[in-house]
């Protein structure tokens, strides 16, 4: 099977990128997974507290696995990982706070959350047509057809670029709510932080890895002129 070797060239970086931050985040994270949050709770009672003390209808499930912990935005379903159910580690409070920092940006009318849920079906629509039009127009020679095509891919940038603000707002939220219901002791509060922190350079590397794909089709269009 054929490789562009100038796609390395692009994909390296991400990919390095990458796989440097799901590495950082797993040794953040197991860190302080074995670090008690001195306050007793679990991350499903966390979960629990938080949903009962905001008012927030959502409904709370137990998922298999570690880390796998989400919001359903869409059925208004908090996800909480297997291993919330019994720790109350630093990293797992922290991990449902900002899952409920998700949560309070959906019933808070959060405008960067809107912009994002407008921009998913944009995203999902313009990269499988802009990859489609890229194609065609480079396999015919139809350039302006590529260019077109190229347009609609740059949507995945703006879903990227959008993504990022909108999980380091989700962490923020999720630190306030730490702070408010003193969900873990003040002294160990900055382990939390680190973990959100940690956690926030996979969507970095998500906007990275993007920009560089739309730039790697932008030097095919660029050879072929």
């Amino acid at each position: 099977m054929y490789i562009d070797p100038f796609y390395w060239y692009f994909a390296l970086p991400g990919i390095i990128l990458t796989i440097l931050a799901q590495i950082y985040v797993k040794i953040v994270f197991s860190k302080y997974s074995k670090k008690d949050s001195g306050r007793g709770i679990t991350g499903l009672e966390t979960a629990q507290l938080l949903a009962e003390r905001e008012d927030f209808p959502v409904t709370i499930t137990t998922n298999q696995g570690d880390l796998n912990d989400h919001f359903d935005p869409i059925r208004d379903i908090v996800g909480i990982s297997r291993s919330n159910t019994t720790s109350n580690s630093i990293s797992n409070i922290a991990v449902v706070a900002h899952e409920f920092g998700h949560v309070e940006q959906k019933f808070s009318d959060s405008l960067i959350y809107k912009i994002r849920r407008v921009i998913v079906p944009v995203t999902e629509f313009g990269t499988k047509i802009g990859y489609v039009l890229f194609v065609i127009g480079i396999i015919i020679s139809a350039l302006r057809l590529s260019e077109i095509g190229l347009i609609f891919f740059s949507t995945s940038v703006l879903f990227s670029l959008i993504t990022l603000p909108l999980e380091f707002d989700a962490s923020k939220r999720a630190v306030i709510f730490i702070e408010k219901y003193d969900l873990i002791a003040p002294q160990e509060r900055g382990g939390a932080k680190s973990v959100l922190n940690a956690a926030a350079l996979t969507y970095v590397a998500g906007l990275l890895t993007s920009i560089l794909n739309l730039m790697y089709y932008i030097s095919i269009l660029n050879r072929r002129r």
